[in-house]
């Protein structure tokens, strides 16, 4: 199967462009130019070729009004301009000023309005170039006179003001297609510095940034750009730093149970105290792979925008009781305060938003000692309250990074992704979420989400 034809490039497309436009307006002028100024010539031409006529006619008359006057001596008076020829026929005989014209070689359509005593005029042929026979009828000496001027002078001025519209037309043809490439190489010359720095990125130049321009047109493409690259240089930084976590975090458990298994198989005879403590271990540093991978698995979906349906409109304190007695905690914690508690949310991911919260307060915080639902002017907050000493004012943000352990709260029984996982939960919904003191001591994890209004109310 043959290929099919190569499309042409923006450049020669934009040149061809240009010289077809430049053509086609260059024609239409030359073309209107030259027929203006043939109509004014021809006319110009014609008129005077009758005047002369006239003129000639005039003579003749006044020389056949003497009496005995021949119509060959009047001819031979006569002065026509240069090489035009005089034909007068009179009593049905034809008399000219030149033997190379003949009176069958008249137009037609002269000789009969002549005939009719009308003045015609007419283009003919003389000595093979063209000509003007002019007809003029002299009743008062009983004579049809006719002249023929040739016009190569005007055919020669034609011809050569043609020629000049040509060349005219083919240079502004050519002055097109210059501009098209000139005009095509400054809009092509950004897309080779975006292919370019492409091809850096590509090879692994993640610093490379298109420059600043002051062109308003490019500006948007050249910000457009710049902002793809930092993102997508942080994300493959941030995804490097993960990567770099998930080995370092996988990798501790998993030491610890190649040293748990080292230590069962050497105590298969030896002391049960050893080998249940190796058993512990084993079943402890399981659950903790186990609950990473879990988390892992999560961040994947939620930055993979696969989430877990559709969002709906939802209760958050009904949800946040739910999950109180889903995780087998007294109903006691829950306290409600007035306001809309509506949310839209999906509720799997929101259950397990709270649910982190209130793990983190077991394992980091010295168990929860009280979980609130708030709802406020614009967002409704979980409030999910813990029994620790607290988190530091400079931590309080790090705590929500992946794998971050701060402080007395590191206890190494926690995946590190449990509060990272609520913060990427928290977003997906347009919320947020912090970490403050608590009232009475300790430390106050707040999901906040945006309140879902009545319909009516956002109406007004």
């Amino acid at each position: 199967m043959s290929p099919g034809p190569r499309a042409l490039g923006v450049r020669a497309t934009s040149t061809v462009s240009f010289a077809v436009l430049a053509l086609v307006l260059s024609l239409l002028l030359a073309v209107g130019t030259y027929l203006t100024a043939r109509h004014f010539l021809v006319d110009q031409r014609e008129a005077a070729a009758a005047r002369q006529a006239f003129v000639d006619a005039a003579l003749v008359r006044e020389g056949l009004r003497t009496s005995g006057a021949r119509v060959s001596d009047v001819l031979d008076r006569a002065s026509p301009p240069s090489g035009a020829v005089v034909l007068v026929e009179r009593a049905g005989r034809w008399y000219a000023s030149s033997l190379d014209v003949e009176a069958e070689g008249l137009p037609g359509d002269v000789r009969s309005e002549v005939g009719r005593g009308r003045a015609a005029l007419a283009w003919t042929r003389l000595d093979g170039g063209p000509a003007l026979a002019v007809g003029v009828p002299v009743p008062s000496v009983g004579v049809e006179f006719y002249e023929v001027t040739p016009t190569t002078e005007l055919d020669a001025t034609l011809r050569t003001l043609g020629t000049v519209l040509a060349v005219f037309a083919l240079a502004t043809t050519a002055v097109g297609a210059l501009i098209g490439r000139t005009a095509s190489s400054r809009v092509v010359a950004p897309l080779g510095e975006v292919a370019e720095a492409a091809a850096s990125i590509a090879a692994g130049r993640m610093a490379t940034r298109l420059p600043e321009t002051t062109d308003p047109d490019l500006a948007v493409i050249v910000g457009s750009f710049n902002t793809m690259v930092e993102a997508l240089d942080e994300r493959m930084r941030r995804d490097a730093r993960f990567a770099a976590d998930v080995a370092h975090e996988l990798r501790s458990p998993v030491t610890t149970l190649m040293t748990s298994v080292s230590v069962l198989q050497s105590a298969v005879d030896g002391d049960a105290g050893r080998r249940r403590e190796a058993t512990a271990l084993v079943e402890r540093e399981v659950r903790r792979l186990h609950r990473s991978l879990e988390h892992l698995l999560a961040l994947g979906r939620l930055e993979a925008r696969v989430g877990d349906g559709p969002a709906e409109e939802l209760d958050l304190a009904e949800l946040v009781a739910h999950t109180l007695e889903d995780t087998l905690r007294p109903p006691g914690l829950l306290t409600l305060s007035s306001g809309a508690h509506r949310v839209l949310g999906r509720k799997p991911t929101l259950h397990r938003a709270v649910v982190n919260l209130l793990d983190n307060a077991d394992v980091h915080g010295g168990g929860v000692t009280s979980v609130e639902v708030v709802g406020r002017d614009r967002v409704v907050e979980v409030r999910v309250l813990d029994g620790g000493v607290g988190v530091r004012p400079e931590d309080r943000e790090r705590v929500f990074e992946r794998f971050a352990r701060v402080g007395s709260r590191g206890s190494g029984q926690g995946s590190g992704l449990g509060l990272s996982l609520v913060a990427e939960i928290a977003q997906g919904h347009g919320g947020s979420v912090r970490c403050e003191d608590a009232p009475g001591g300790g430390a106050a994890f707040v999901l906040a989400l945006p309140v879902l209004r009545p319909a009516t109310e956002v109406g007004a």
